[in-house]
């Protein structure tokens, strides 16, 4: 516990743990972890309930999740940090890297040439028009269902990243790129461009560039102590275990890796500066203001599954205060930084105040319940 934090800050984290509570005391989730940060420093972290269904052993405070989305964050920052050092640009047209979508092509009711090339900033920004998210536009689910492309396949293809991006190249994009946030796996084609522009695995691209810098000990594509590995509840399935293998076919960018609530919140609190304005990683400084800045203007609220929520637009991986008048309007308290995972994990950093919060259990269907409890949590405490 840090003890220089304001009293209302403590108070967020037993508002969180008192919310979740009840959700663990009915067996809807087995157990979760916590953590609330200030000014770059971890103030608290608390864990509850149980690692998995069989309620046979607690929640450890450093229990490994899989963090499905909040992937993205890491890939963002490991894609800039080769912007910085000018391996890559994010106005480099995607065919310059991956020659395989050299020919792609735009569905809206003809096939037809895009307006425009696809770049690695509408990757970045959810702008490239490639689908593969939670709900994908209706004029290309004909064309990922005859080839076979599905959203979280990384976890049993049998296939290379490779081999995946090739088979998203040959499919349209749903709109031009640029005209519509659709959601999906964008990231993951980014993830095969660092891959030939640093001329290394993606996994240990991750590691060297953002891991290891900022001591994340329990992040990655593979798990090294599985029996820390938080089990997910689904509806429907026997005890309420979803068995999931330990090492992923092939690497995703967008949604492969697994993390810890410390791990998290230590990445939090690196990406965010103290009271001072100093980050604990100084040479993230340039890197980590573009995350804090809406990419999308007026594309938010666009496409079929926007995520953010009103008055939020979307930096590289991660939701941000809109910069578009009229959609900043529909939550004057849009004030928050931060992303989900599908198995509900989430974490906010509220800009104005330096505070921030990190969540972690494992429960499918319930990510944007959980991330909406946690923003709103962090923005009334906030303000208190």
């Amino acid at each position: 516990m840090h003890w220089g934090a304001r009293e209302t800050t403590m108070d967020m984290i037993t508002e969180l743990l008192k919310a979740v509570s009840a959700d663990v005391e009915a067996r809807r989730i087995p157990g979760v972890v916590v953590a609330v940060t200030e000014n770059g420093s971890l103030i608290d972290l608390q864990a509850i309930g149980d690692l998995d269904a069989s309620g046979e052993r607690p929640m450890p405070a450093d229990a490994i999740f899989r963090i499905y989305s909040m992937t993205k964050v890491f890939t963002a920052l490991a894609t800039l940090t080769m912007v910085a050092e000018d391996r890559l640009r994010l106005d480099d047209p995607v065919a310059e890297w991956l020659p395989c979508f050299a020919d792609t092509s735009v569905h809206d009711g003809t096939v037809r040439p895009p307006s425009r090339p696809l770049t690695v900033r509408d990757l970045m920004r959810q702008t490239a028009g490639i689908g593969g998210g939670y709900h994908s536009s209706e004029n290309i689910k004909p064309y990922y269902a005859a080839a076979k492309v599905q959203k979280y396949e990384h976890r049993t293809g049998t296939y290379t990243l490779d081999d995946a991006v090739r088979n998203l190249a040959r499919q349209p994009l749903a709109a031009d790129p640029g005209t519509v946030w659709e959601y999906g796996m964008s990231m993951d084609v980014l993830g095969r461009i660092l891959e030939i522009a640093d001329n290394r695995p993606l996994d240990a691209i991750i590691d060297q560039r953002v891991c290891r810098p900022l001591g994340l000990r329990d992040t990655g594509f593979s798990v090294q102590a599985p029996d820390r590995v938080a089990e997910p509840l689904a509806e429907g399935t026997p005890n309420g275990l979803v068995a999931h293998q330990k090492t992923p076919a092939w690497l995703s960018a967008g949604s492969g890796a697994y993390s810890t609530v410390g791990d998290f919140a230590e990445l939090l609190c690196a990406i965010t500066p103290d009271r001072d304005g100093h980050l604990s990683i100084p040479a993230l400084g340039p890197i980590t203001k573009e995350l804090f800045i809406d990419q999308i203007g007026p594309l938010a609220g666009t496409g079929p599954d926007y995520i953010p929520g009103k008055g939020y637009g979307f930096s590289y991986g991660l939701h941000v205060p809109s910069s578009d008048p009229t959609w900043a309007a529909l939550d004057p308290n849009a004030r928050t930084v931060g992303w989900l995972g599908r198995a509900a994990t989430s974490f906010v950093y509220h800009v104005p105040s330096g505070v921030g919060a990190v969540l972690m259990t494992q429960r499918y269907g319930r990510a944007v319940h959980y991330r909406d409890l946690v923003r709103s949590i962090v923005e009334r405490q906030s303000w208190r």
